[in-house]
């Protein structure tokens, strides 16, 4: 039997907005100016190369047969992994929301989700790999415990929104950059989930501080040397300091 203890709710009513990926598994942005990006390349790799084995085994066996005790064995050895690299993943971020007093995260539906991604190979690593309905829900579930409330918002055209002019179809996205013809390059997950966040919140969004990038390394999610933050910062998101120097990057 799982005991869950629920925590008192969160000490301030900041928001925060969570662009679901696919290279970049989630990348968030909070009205503190924090914003976080967790990395799923490699993670996403060793799941394809999975799905080709059992492709491949399928491919060997008899007429009739669908499946054997290997392909089954791999497809929850699978289905651990990327269960286990999820679970961890919102704990982690979920600890440093909860730690920065936010209280509401917006999150878009499945059909945003899949709609503003802009290729085929895309849309089926968000899809197959992140099996978004089970991931939502478990989100709600442990966002609960910390008492932050999540909200399913449409985030439509957020991923091809200029922050600048607000174009959107004169935006280019190259791998993980998005540019347009107005001057404006950023990243372009961090930048649809701060679209995302001013489109949905009241409050005033302080200005955005480094981000911080997560790797997975089959345990925990440790935050990236490019990040270049203190090294109090990367290893506890109790210490992430508040104050309006931090938001705006100063030191």
């Amino acid at each position: 039997m799982t005991v869950t203890y629920a925590r008192d709710t969160p000490l301030a009513d900041e928001t925060a907005a969570l662009d679901i990926g696919a290279n970049n598994l989630v990348a968030c942005t909070t009205t503190t100016g924090e914003q976080y990006l967790y990395e799923g390349r490699e993670l996403f790799q060793r799941f394809r190369n999975t799905t080709r084995e059992i492709a491949r085994l399928q491919s060997k066996l008899e007429d009739g047969r669908y499946s054997s005790k290997r392909i089954r064995r791999l497809y929850r050895k699978r289905t651990r992994r990327r269960d286990h690299a999820q679970e961890a993943l919102y704990r982690d971020l979920l600890e440093r929301l909860y730690a920065e007093g936010v209280d509401t995260v917006y999150i878009g539906g499945l059909t945003d989700v899949l709609e503003t991604h802009w290729s085929v190979e895309t849309n089926a690593k968000t899809h197959n790999f992140w099996a978004f309905k089970q991931f939502t829900e478990r989100l709600v579930c442990t966002a609960e415990e910390y008492g932050i409330s999540v909200k399913v918002r449409s985030e439509a055209w957020t991923s091809q929104e200029c922050p600048q002019c607000g174009s959107t179809d004169r935006t280019t996205r190259h791998q993980d950059t998005l540019t347009c013809p107005c001057g404006f390059e950023g990243h372009a997950d961090l930048t649809a989930s701060e679209t995302f966040l001013r489109r949905h919140t009241e409050k005033a969004v302080r200005p955005m501080a480094r981000p911080v990038r997560f790797e997975w390394d089959d345990h925990d999610w440790s935050e990236s040397p490019r990040s270049h933050r203190p090294k109090e910062q990367r290893t506890d998101p109790s210490t992430v300091h508040h104050s309006e120097n931090v938001a705006s990057g100063e030191s």
